[in-house]
């Protein structure tokens, strides 16, 4: 159990190269060639990780800074997503049965063409034991807590594969063939469809259309991702207070990132082309006319422009919304680096229009919210139990959390129903 909790804890970037060359060796490639598309989904992975860490860096400081000159003071401390993982994987048997139950049952649902997704996205299985963890800790029973873990796995899964033409749509057809069934994604993008439809019924506001992409090319400077990165860290860095050698650290450090995060993933993508050729050549071979999915990390789609600037455009919003937010008790801090990961959906589900996005964006943020704070004292009891380390008296949770839409509702719908036995 030890080995596998510190297989686990390794992060995405080890743990998905032995995985993508496990996968090409099954699907018949070259064991040089599936050595090759590990290595480089790897340093596609941590080239991102690197990249993050440079918004990380740098808004972390920042947001204090906001703090305090906004005098915040809500009661519900957010640990990050990296707490809440370790929190998931915190109790052994809990976490291998999970892990087995989920292969097996997405085997199971190949065979009988329920879905033609096969979910080795093994490190991001975090989130559906995070969601199954909570109900075994709520109901009592283990196998419960199995069990909505692994509806929470499939239903991801299944509404993933579904919106695959949406995705291919939006980011190339060399989408073609993933299903990204990470955290709340798949529900967030068909949330923020449904956002863009009743958009479109409403006179007026259906005519505002708004895009950086679209801007006169006189100003249209402007829009690129360094540049915007670099305005955007500069004015945050005013509404903090910084001066002005401490906000072009920041300004610098935010215009890298954003230059830099669609270069890795495209090296990501290099590695993954060649597996998604073999795992289809391989699957059309044995089941002639049967379709076949890999699901992978959403982060994939993270390169985008939109999606990069939606997310630290939406870091002094979500500030706002936590503070005047009703039955809000959540801070968000050590997650807001992981914005844009929450704009994927947004952006996609409302075609690129910038207004139309930041609408999805507010309500997507509200809703994130309310999760969290609802799900506090279920994770600071957790936390707690599995001897994670925090300040005593304080309540924790994650903004991540406040993400986990599916494995919620699955939830609560189950822990309404054990109550009544």
């Amino acid at each position: 159990m030890g080995v596998i909790n510190t297989i686990l804890g390794l992060g995405a970037s080890v743990i998905m190269p032995i995985v993508i060359f496990l996968l090409g060796v099954v699907f018949r490639m070259k064991v040089k060639n599936a050595l090759r598309a590990g290595l480089t989904v790897g340093i596609g992975f941590t080239g991102i990780s690197l990249a993050i860490s440079l918004v990380s860096d740098n808004l972390g400081g920042l947001v204090k800074a906001m703090q305090a000159n906004w005098g915040l003071a809500l009661d519900i401390t957010d640990v990050g997503w990296p707490a809440a993982s370790g929190i998931a994987f915190g109790s052994g048997t809990f976490v291998l049965a999970s892990i087995v139950t989920f292969l097996i049952v997405n085997v199971i649902c190949l065979a009988i063409k329920i879905t033609h997704t096969l979910n080795v996205d093994i490190f991001n299985y975090w989130h559906f034991i995070l969601i199954g963890t909570v109900s075994y800790f709520v109901t009592g029973h283990f196998i419960l807590g199995i069990v909505v873990g692994t509806l929470f796995m499939m239903v991801n899964t299944i509404l993933g594969e579904r919106q695959e033409q949406v995705i291919t749509d939006f980011a190339g057809e060399q989408m073609a063939g993933l299903t990204f069934s990470t955290q709340g994604f798949p529900l967030q993008l068909l949330f923020a469809r449904g956002v863009d439809w009743v958009i479109d019924k409403i006179p007026g506001l259906n005519k505002i259309s708004f895009n950086l992409g679209n801007l006169p090319s006189s100003i249209s400077f402007f829009g690129e991702p360094m540049i915007l990165g670099f305005l955007l860290g500069g004015i945050m860095s005013f509404l903090a207070g910084y001066k002005w050698d401490a906000a072009l650290v920041v300004a610098v450090g935010l215009s890298a990132a954003m230059f830099l995060l669609p270069r890795m993933v495209s090296i990501m993508m290099e590695g993954l082309a060649p597996l998604t050729d073999a795992a289809r050549d391989f699957m059309n071979t044995r089941f002639p006319g049967r379709k076949f999915n890999i699901a992978m990390d959403y982060c994939m789609l993270l390169g985008d422009r939109d999606v990069i600037t939606m997310g630290i455009i939406t870091v002094p919003i979500v500030l706002g919304l936590a503070i005047i937010l009703p039955g809000n008790r959540f801070l968000p801090f050590t997650d807001l680096t992981a914005l844009p990961y929450w704009m994927i959906g947004v952006v996609i589900g409302t075609k690129r229009n910038s207004f139309r996005a930041l609408i999805a964006a507010v309500l997507t943020l509200c809703i994130g919210l309310w999760i969290a704070t609802d799900l506090a004292p279920l994770i600071t009891q957790m936390a707690a139990g599995v001897g994670f380390k925090f300040e005593a008296g304080t309540t924790i949770s994650g903004f991540c959390v406040g993400q986990e839409w599916v494995g919620y509702i699955i939830h609560k719908i189950v822990s309404f129903f054990s109550g009544m036995f």
